[in-house]
């Protein structure tokens, strides 16, 4: 029920005129409990969870699996809504990442082969990225682009707690919670 209203809100925003209304805040820790927050597209919303993908070897995938407790929060300005989502990291496995890769289209998998391997490491200049780029469509021009295994990791956020906040201008505003018991979601009113 809660993963529908999510869907409903994003198709709204999208309607409303968003452009990118698919990101998310994604706020993870270490294992010495040091948080940090990072803005993440969703690929896919299913009946349990928020799929998303990532490079091997970044911050975010080490603390994903040193503590994979995470929050997430997705802003829709236009609604003047949020949904905050608290819960557990799962790593999809070989074949699901192998799939999505396939679906991604050209362009995304040759900007993700472009900067695999330096997220969030000092560089002298983009250039040095658009040049990989250029080199990796020239190397894979008439061939499909092999999906490198170490590098394109797929993620489940699933909540066990989700927030729908609407802010009120002229009244209340309004917060709805929902709340996994028992593999079913119980709804509940909260006062602001």
């Amino acid at each position: 029920m809660p993963f529908k209203q999510i869907k409903e809100w994003l198709e709204k925003e999208k309607s409303l005129g968003s452009s990118n209304p698919d990101r998310f805040v994604l706020a993870t820790t270490s294992k010495n409990a040091v948080p940090h927050s990072r803005i993440v597209a969703i690929r896919e919303i299913d009946d349990k969870s928020i799929l998303f993908f990532t490079q091997g070897g970044t911050r975010k995938v080490k603390e994903m699996n040193e503590n994979p407790l995470a929050s997430a929060t997705l802003w829709l300005p236009l609604q003047q809504r949020e949904v905050v989502m608290d819960g557990t990291i799962e790593a999809l496995n070989m074949n699901e990442n192998e799939h999505y890769w396939k679906t991604l289209p050209r362009e995304s998998q040759l900007k993700f082969l472009a900067y695999a391997g330096t997220s969030g490491q000092a560089i002298d200049s983009i250039n040095l990225l658009n040049d990989k780029h250029k080199s990796l469509a020239n190397q894979y021009q008439n061939t499909e682009i092999p999906m490198n295994a170490k590098l394109y990791c797929g993620y489940r956020l699933v909540p066990e707690i989700i927030y729908f906040y609407t802010l009120g201008v002229e009244s209340f505003s309004e917060i709805i919670r929902f709340s996994l018991k028992n593999n079913r979601w119980q709804q509940q009113l909260l006062s602001p």
